[in-house]
């Protein structure tokens, strides 16, 4: 009672995040409940994301986020290789679709920090460093923030850390260096203006990794043999 009543009064007081809420002693004494009620109701408030209590200052309305969704996907994923996979798909499925609109809106100055992120992501792998992946998530944050639309780039940043849970074989330089090549071929794709060759080569940019995943299956959840 005390999660709705806080939940409907920053709708009915039209509030947003930053915003500030009631004390917990207000609260409880509004409702008629203990402040153990009331701290309760604002921890789960919390772990949802609603809400966030500032150490000495009261409680806020929290920004929107997926946060307690990729909470859920980082600890499940590691027990559901089958979700995994099928979540890799929704995010192919995702950029797909949205490919053209990217390309029709990309700017110059998107363009030449799209070619900075790939240059600098090869020089990275070069000098010996295979395991940092947050030169990938700049690149399509990069390529797909020109459409602006916000939630969209929150929720594939969900994809990409969830599916940062997977662990595949050790990275080894070659195949590192494929992965800067495919997504080259994506950005010439791009520069081109030519969005069927763009969406090819993301989707083969995707294939190595939807292999991984299906051999992961495979061997998790072998075939019965026949008796």
């Amino acid at each position: 009672a005390v999660r709705d009543y806080i939940k409907d009064y920053i709708i009915k007081h039209k509030l947003h995040a930053g915003d500030p809420l009631p004390s917990e002693n207000h609260l409880a004494e509004h409702l008629g409940v203990g402040r153990s009620s009331v701290r309760e109701a604002v921890k789960s408030l919390q772990s949802l994301g609603i809400v966030e209590a500032r150490h000495g200052n009261g409680l806020y309305v929290r920004e929107w986020n997926l946060d307690p969704v990729l909470e859920t996907l980082e600890y499940g994923l590691r027990f559901n290789t089958r979700s995994l996979g099928e979540l890799l798909d929704i995010r192919i499925w995702l950029e797909l679709s949205v490919m053209a609109d990217a390309i029709s809106r990309i700017e110059p100055a998107t363009i030449a920090e799209l070619e900075a992120i790939i240059d600098g992501w090869q020089e990275h792998i070069e000098s010996g460093v295979l395991t940092d992946a947050s030169w990938d998530e700049r690149f399509h944050s990069t390529l797909y923030g020109s459409v602006g639309n916000e939630t969209m780039l929150k929720l594939f940043k969900v994809f990409w850390i969830a599916l940062t849970t997977f662990d595949p074989e050790p990275p080894t330089l070659e195949r590192k260096l494929r992965m800067v090549a495919h997504h080259r071929a994506i950005l010439d794709a791009v520069k081109a203006g030519d969005v069927e060759l763009a969406k090819k080569c993301l989707y083969d940019s995707y294939l190595p990794l939807r292999t991984l995943i299906q051999e992961r299956m495979t061997e998790t959840n072998p075939a019965p043999q026949p008796e």
